[in-house]
């Protein structure tokens, strides 16, 4: 969540005012984030990351926001559709992204959330449901699913945030597919992996699957391989905003991740420069269950690095079945892009974002 360029300003003692001084700017206007589209009603629902605190850590208050175009240039805005819940609860702190699903004329929403203080970053997945798009309801107070502790999978991580402590459970953006080829649901989400090394870089792309849109969801092992290169090494601490899409007889995992959160080791052995917190990575699979292996050894998007965007989606052309183009957050300008302007260009395995 934080760029990367900061994190590396406070590693040097003589920069560290300069760059407290820039991270506080850069953040005092940065209240949209995380967007994701829905194709309805002859158009596009849109929902988004908001928060009325512009301080320095405006993601800890987060909000979920929403808004409808027809043409993706004129908005109508519905404010507020999802805000952190009474004090004690799980999602009491903080609203993180999500997806949303239609069936049969009911909207679902599965996003994430944590709670305040100590477990901000204790990460559960919520759901909530709508009859008209607009207005919503929690589909209960509770945590709709997150893994016990002595699960086989998820881990939790002492994590050192500027100082400070948390035991970082990593269990957010939810992303929903119903699979054609065994009717089932299956949801992907930012998870940490448990393994014999520890390793600060396990993060993974979790997985759980149901009969049904509301469940239950039974817990599945990860789907993505977190080592990478040619040393196998572990990838990322975080692997965020997840999308799978079927295409060519093969799925396609998408995700994004911060520079500053991949493994020093692999970006050393591959040494591209132009690897940055823009890149959406490409994995890819034979069944959606996975595992999802690299699409190749620097397993990018092209030209993905070039659109300034964060947690990169892919959106079909509203008149089409076939034609993407990508969309995202925007960290240096403080906003969300949401336009065509970024097509895509698709072929069998081969993705180019005419950036």
């Amino acid at each position: 969540m934080i760029p990367n360029y900061y994190c590396y300003l406070q590693s040097i003692p003589k920069a560290a005012q300069l760059a407290d001084r820039f991270y506080q700017k850069f953040v005092n206007s940065q209240t949209f984030a995380d967007p994701w589209l829905l194709k309805d009603d002859g158009g596009y629902r849109l929902f988004f990351l908001y928060s009325p605190d512009k301080g320095p850590w405006w993601w800890k208050t987060s909000e979920i926001h929403s808004a409808f175009s027809t043409d993706l240039k004129h908005w109508q805005a519905f404010n507020a559709i999802l805000k952190p819940s009474s004090e004690g609860n799980w999602d009491s702190g903080r609203i993180c992204a999500g997806c949303t699903y239609k069936e049969d004329g009911i909207y679902y929403l599965f996003y994430s959330g944590a709670g305040n203080g100590k477990d901000v970053m204790n990460e559960a997945i919520g759901l909530a449901t709508s009859q008209d798009g607009v207005h919503w309801q929690r589909y209960s107070e509770k945590e709709f699913l997150k893994p016990n502790p002595d699960n086989p999978y998820y881990d939790t991580y002492k994590r050192d945030w500027f100082g400070e402590y948390y035991d970082h459970f990593q269990w957010r953006d939810p992303y929903i597919v119903k699979d054609n080829q065994t009717e089932k649901y299956y949801m992907f989400m930012s998870g940490f992996m448990k393994h014999s090394d520890k390793s600060h870089y396990r993060g993974c792309i979790g997985l759980a699957m149901a009969d049904k849109i509301i469940g239950p969801y039974q817990l599945l092992p990860p789907v993505s391989v977190p080592l990478i290169g040619k040393g196998l090494h572990f990838f990322s601490y975080e692997m965020e905003r997840p999308q799978v899409i079927y295409k060519n007889g093969k799925y396609h995992l998408f995700f994004s991740t911060w520079k500053h959160a991949i493994n020093p080791e692999w970006l050393e052995e591959v040494g591209n420069p132009d690897i940055n917190d823009s890149c959406l990575y490409h994995y890819v699979a034979n069944t959606i269950t996975g595992p999802y292996q690299p699409i190749s050894q620097i397993p990018i998007v092209q030209n993905s690095s070039k659109t300034g965007l964060y947690a990169t989606n892919l959106a079909l052309l509203l008149d089409s079945i076939d034609n993407y183009f990508v969309y995202g957050w925007r960290p240096t300008a403080s906003d969300i892009h949401i336009s065509t302007n970024y097509r895509v260009n698709w072929e069998l395995n081969s993705i180019k974002v005419m950036a």
